[in-house]
């Protein structure tokens, strides 16, 4: 069979990815889009292009009959499934082969043995493969008999939805106590991601490794992996850094699970690109393996093996699902230097990763040499609420690991993104941190380095970057002035008076506040002829407190542009302070300005003058984060509630977000029902936080 036309049921970056090599294969492409992705680039790049009229992923990338007749309609011959969405559905497999489709992956006995966590825990043990304890649990599960399976397992434990992966439908339970509703969450999740609510419960094994194995099979029964690749860091049991070699399995241990992964592969006539996952616990001699999954897919990952063997690993996918052998032998397979790989995420770290939607002004999604980016977006792309808020993946490839995670956080510090809040400075100060250069990564690296989540800005990078913002604002006001000529910029009759402008870090995240810049140009009329910079913050008067001086401020505006495409002011200014220099590009949006210098990139927004006289400002109650579809009310009119407790669940960007009390107080108005879309910042439950409706009588009378 030879695939002329190839559908990618799937959106984003791995859409793009695939289509690449489809290309240069000389296979014509064809994708299809939901309404929030019709001008996505993945659709631009096809050739072409179906919609699936609808706007979440239930109405679109998960209906197979509607993903297939969009197939037939566009003359494909072949459908490849990317990776999340239907790619592990066995029944979307047999589907595509029934309409008469090559479908490029492991066959759907395949993909049903392995799809199911459950029955994928009994194969492997059959093959000899240790597993981690765990517990199956019946659909209707009682208190009972969760409490049984919680005490059996032992805390702490996961609870993991059977089908899918991605971190949906997990969490982690420390105490008996909260296993119950810990199970109802990862039920809901996994229902709404996968369409399956199967969840079942496995020993949370802490300060492990997870590292993973590729595979390849193919019709003629070969069998063959690509070495390991490390993803310990997660957040939300999602990776973030991906690796390889692994920093922490020793050889013995990586022959033994490279050994393992061949055999399930042989033994369940796998045909295509799979990855046997493990966890790995313990130090050199005393290291031990478990099993813990086989995904029956192309991984998130997939470019860190193909940087460490040069290989193209959709390619091979294309070439198999055609009826070809594995192209190499084990034995020709070689790896070579180091890659690493990141997650860009539009997200905030230090805001328990709430997602972040809406315009990126500018993101730059080009490589360098030995630097690798696979996006889905571009300048001008719209994040939506209704997916994975997963940017791009950038992956860096060297002789050693400390090569190569330099060149990956040099990268990273150099790319300009604007717009929206992003997990980037956190993936740099992952990589610079010592725990990771010393290859201490395991699961836990997280929770035990929280500094990487919110790392500091330098005292002399937030200086410089809050005095050129603040005179590239004056040079574009001077630039626009009718008067320019008149007088010397920063004139003032009365010497004396400093000139102020105010920001706020536009991320928002904890303690950030307020910061004053007041200033004196040189070209005031004063008998000191440099600038007088000096920053103070919060409720500070700049004119009563001195603050802090900047010390030795030279600013030289190089150039002022604009960008019309973004209707963006671009100022271009050196900024030399204490005599270290630095050229920075200051670009102002209507309500953002950022500023980078090729080694720290700001956000910052001018304070406002005036007060905030939205009716949100005075609304009684907690609001959505982000925009979402409310799945859950916990609370009715009359309820009291406590500090922290949940009140509506929230489902955005294939995430649960619990939206909780701020205090004690009473319950006057719910404003949402389950199933209700929602915008960012609308007020879902109105509290009274009054003393005498919380301490009050159950009629509502004080006590």
């Amino acid at each position: 069979m030879t695939i002329t036309r190839l559908l990618v049921a799937n959106r984003g970056e791995i859409a793009r990815r695939v289509f690449r090599t489809a290309r240069s294969l000389g296979i014509q492409t064809v994708a299809v889009h939901s309404d929030p992705d019709r001008d996505a680039p993945f659709v631009a790049e096809a050739d072409l292009a179906v919609a699936l009229p609808g706007t979440t992923s239930a109405e679109t990338y998960l209906d197979a009959a509607a993903v297939i007749a969009a197939a037939t309609r566009a003359g494909a011959d072949a459908v490849h499934p990317g990776y999340g969405f239907l790619s592990e559905n066995p029944d979307f497999a047999e589907a595509v082969e029934a309409a008469g489709l090559t479908w490029v992956g492991p066959p759907p006995t395949a993909i049903r043995a392995m799809a199911l966590k459950v029955e994928a825990k009994r194969l492997a043990a059959k093959a000899g493969v240790p597993l981690v304890p765990g517990a199956e649990l019946s659909a209707a599960a009682d208190a009972d008999e969760l409490r049984s399976a919680g005490d059996g397992v032992g805390y702490p434990l996961l609870v993991k939805a059977s089908a899918g992966g991605g971190g949906k439908g997990m969490r982690v339970v420390e105490r008996a106590e909260d296993l119950a509703d810990a199970v109802a969450a990862a039920q809901r999740e996994a229902a709404s991601a996968f369409g399956d609510p199967t969840v079942f419960l496995e020993r949370y094994v802490t300060r492990a490794r997870h590292v993973e194995v590729q595979v390849f099979g193919d019709a003629h029964g070969g069998a063959v992996h690509l070495f390991e690749r490390e993803c310990s860091i997660q957040r939300r049991h999602q990776k973030i850094v991906e690796e390889s070699p692994s920093p922490g399995a020793t050889d013995a241990t990586r022959e033994a699970m490279f050994e393992a992964a061949v055999a399930l592969t042989r033994e369940i006539g796998y045909v295509g690109a799979g990855t046997v996952e493990f966890i790995v616990s313990g130090e050199g001699s005393d290291q031990e393996f478990y099993f813990l999954e086989m995904n029956t897919r192309l991984q998130v990952e997939h470019p860190v093996t193909e940087a460490v063997t040069g290989l193209d690993l959709v390619e091979w996918q294309l070439r198999i699902a055609q009826g070809e052998p594995i192209p190499l032998l084990q034995s020709e397979i070689r790896r070579h230097g180091h890659a690493v790989e990141v997650r860009l995420y539009a997200e905030d770290p230090t805001r328990g990763y709430l997602p972040n939607t809406g315009r990126l002004h500018v993101v730059d999604t080009v490589g360098e040499p030995n630097v690798r980016v696979d996006s889905g977006v571009e300048s001008g792309s719209e994040v939506s609420a209704h997916y994975d808020p997963m940017l791009a993946k950038v992956i860096a490839h060297g002789p050693t690991r400390a090569v190569a995670s330099a060149r990956l956080a040099g990268h990273l510090r150099r790319m300009r993104i604007h717009g929206l809040t992003t997990n980037r400075d956190s993936l740099v100060a992952v990589l610079d941190s010592p725990a990771y250069r010393a290859g201490d990564t395991t699961t836990a690296f997280l929770e035990e380095h929280p500094e990487v989540l919110a790392p500091a800005l330098p005292e002399e990078v937030r200086d410089r970057h809050l005095v050129a913002a603040t005179f590239a604002e004056s040079a574009l006001q001077r630039a626009a002035a009718p008067d320019r000529d008149l007088a010397p910029a920063g004139w003032r009759n009365v010497p004396a008076t400093l000139q102020a402008r105010s920001w706020h870090p536009a991320s928002g995240g904890s303690g950030e506040e307020d910061v004053t810049v007041a200033y004196r140009t040189a070209g005031a009329v004063t008998a000191d002829p440099a600038p007088r910079v000096s920053l103070v913050g919060g409720d500070q008067d700049p004119f009563t407190d001195p603050g802090r001086t900047v010390p030795d401020p030279t600013v030289l505006v190089r150039s002022i542009g604009r960008d019309a495409a973004d209707a963006a002011d671009v100022v271009v200014l050196d900024v030399d302070t204490d005599g270290v220099g630095a050229r920075v590009t200051v670009t102002r949006y209507a309500d953002l300005v950022c500023v980078d210098d090729g080694l720290h990139s700001t956000a910052w927004r001018p304070r406002s003058r005036f007060g905030d006289a939205t009716h949100e400002a005075g609304a009684r109650g907690p609001s959505t984060p982000v925009p979402g579809t409310v799945t859950l009310v916990q609370v009715a009119v009359g309820d009291r509630v406590r500090e922290g407790q949940t009140l509506v669940v929230l489902e955005a960007m294939k995430m649960e977000h619990r939206i909780v009390a701020d205090s004690d107080a009473v319950v006057t108005d719910v404003l949402v029902e389950p199933g209700q879309a929602v915008d960012a910042h609308q007020v879902v439950v109105v509290l009274d936080e009054t003393d005498e409706t919380v301490t009050g009588t159950d009629d509502g009378a004080s006590a």
